[in-house]
């Protein structure tokens, strides 16, 4: 880290929230919000439209066959460390900008919530991970006035055991 591991806050100034459909939404939200979709509609378009991006499908289908077929499995590799450290410096300087600073453990309530979606979603589909995102996301805002605050974490837990006993592959199957 650039700053050691202590950690920093964000002097941000105070905007007024915008009402949208009578909801009073903070302007920083708005705004992750709307990086989180053009970078969703970037990797898309990464993944479906770009030389590299059907060299990662084609490794993540089969490295052996990729391999075979000349792909270069290493710069595919090494291009996707890179793809996927640049999108969570992103997600973590937008998570900083909501919740007003940066940690360096500053995710670690948020391994389970993520794991549980892609799960969810079925391993190996990014929009299965996208979906299962957005359901365990409302079914743990959902269940506070329930539950309480204290079990919401609990929440994405008890969705990813029900999914794997009903439904082992998740709601959309994945690659794997």
């Amino acid at each position: 880290m650039i700053w050691g591991g202590s950690n920093q806050r964000y002097d941000l100034p105070v905007m007024t929230a915008t009402e949208i459909f009578g909801i009073k939404v903070a302007f920083d939200r708005l705004l992750v919000i709307g990086l989180a979709i053009i970078v969703i509609i970037a990797l898309h378009l990464l993944l479906q439209k770009t030389k590299i991006g059907k060299a990662m499908r084609a490794v993540a289908d089969s490295t052996d066959l990729a391999r075979v077929t000349g792909i270069n499995v290493e710069w595919v590799v090494f291009w996707t460390w890179i793809i996927t450290g640049v999108l969570t410096a992103l997600a973590g300087g937008m998570f900083g900008l909501i919740t007003g600073g940066v940690r360096p453990n500053m995710g670690w309530f948020l391994i389970l919530p993520m794991f549980a979606s892609v799960i969810l979603g079925g391993i190996g589909n990014p929009y299965g991970a996208i979906a299962g995102a957005l359901i365990i996301g409302f079914a743990q805002e959902i269940s506070v006035p329930l539950i309480g605050s204290n079990y919401k974490l609990g929440v994405a837990l008890l969705i990813m055991i029900l999914l794997l006993l009903f439904r082992p592959q998740g709601l959309f199957k994945g690659t794997v």
